[in-house]
């Protein structure tokens, strides 16, 4: 019963912080929908804004021609754009075929220490010059001796496959550095390709991130950043869009009987939504806070709206 008496009724709605009403927005939805007489969402704002992720590689897609930070072990390693999983280029690694455990390791920075368990998880995707040997990506300990989590060993295929290891560091565990193992798991001749090589530490989930470097683009503006330089620096993916703050919406139809109904946080109909006749438009840049989806339907035929949702993430 908490907030449903008659007298609450002033919780019953969300006021805006000063910070949030001064916010300017830094997040856009372009729009271009064809409506019908079925109610449908124009957009629907995804709880929290969605995964973010950050990923300390410096060069995780190898587009930068710098690959230092990739050490060989018992390989030769390069960059090569003859394959990638994405983008134009990934690491061929070249093993010596003297024994098992040949091929690249990464080595991240000190990770500090904390009173909370923290997550490690990296993964990367990898593709064989042909179907044959296999490899094991594995998170070990800085000397490369202790393992922490590993894929399990995978046989090579001529397209990428998705590899990756998680690790949970207890509470309170001094501060070091862990390193990314890609090294085949017997003995073999077999060229192999790394890509979208990431690593990632956090507090809230041990679940694996989607794969993120700086790259990568959006629907909502600029989400994913380089910390600093392009491909030689750490990246982020930013949260998405949580709060509507305007929007410029136009009815492409030359009908003006082709009526688009727009409602906010709740589904569209000719009661509750706002009429765009065809042709019109409507803007309204005043400091809204929707914080839900935006719904359409057509009054007849199948009408396009256009335009963009402004809006902030909180």
């Amino acid at each position: 019963m908490a907030n449903e008496r008659h007298i609450d009724y002033r919780s019953w709605d969300i006021d805006s912080s000063t910070r949030q009403s001064v916010h300017p927005a830094n997040r856009y939805v372009a729009i271009s929908n064809a409506a019908s007489t079925t109610a449908e969402d124009v957009y629907s704002i995804v709880a929290n804004g969605g995964e973010i992720a950050t990923n300390l590689v410096l060069n995780p897609g190898v587009e930068g021609t710098t690959v230092d930070e990739f050490v060989a072990t018992g390989s030769a390693r390069s960059r090569d754009t003859g394959q990638a999983a994405e983008g134009a280029a990934s690491l061929l690694i070249n093993p010596a075929n003297s024994a098992a455990g040949e091929g690249f390791y990464w080595e991240s920075p000190l990770i500090s220490r904390s009173v909370n368990t923290q997550y490690i998880s990296v993964q990367l995707e990898v593709r064989g010059a042909s179907a044959s040997g296999a490899v094991t990506l594995t998170l070990r300990d800085s000397a490369g001796t202790t393992s922490h989590g590993t894929s399990g060993s995978h046989d090579l295929t001529t397209g990428f496959v998705k590899l990756s290891a998680t690790y949970a560091i207890p509470a309170n565990t001094d501060a070091a550095a862990y390193r990314l193992y890609l090294v085949t798991t017997a003995q073999h001749n077999i060229n192999f390709y790394a890509d979208k090589i990431m690593f990632e530490i956090r507090e809230d989930t041990a679940a694996v991130s989607t794969y993120v470097d700086g790259n990568q683009t959006g629907g909502e503006g600029p989400l994913y950043e380089w910390t600093g330089a392009t491909n030689a620096s750490s990246s982020i993916k930013k949260p998405s869009l949580t709060k509507i703050k305007g929007f410029q919406f136009k009815n492409q139809s030359a009908t003006a009987a082709d009526i688009i109904y727009v409602a906010f946080d709740q589904t569209a109909t000719s009661g509750n939504g706002i009429p765009i006749y065809g042709g019109q438009e409507l803007n309204v840049e005043m400091p809204l806070d929707f914080r839900g989806k935006i719904s359409m339907i057509a009054a007849q035929n199948t009408p396009t709206l256009t335009g963009v949702i402004w809006g902030v993430a909180e």
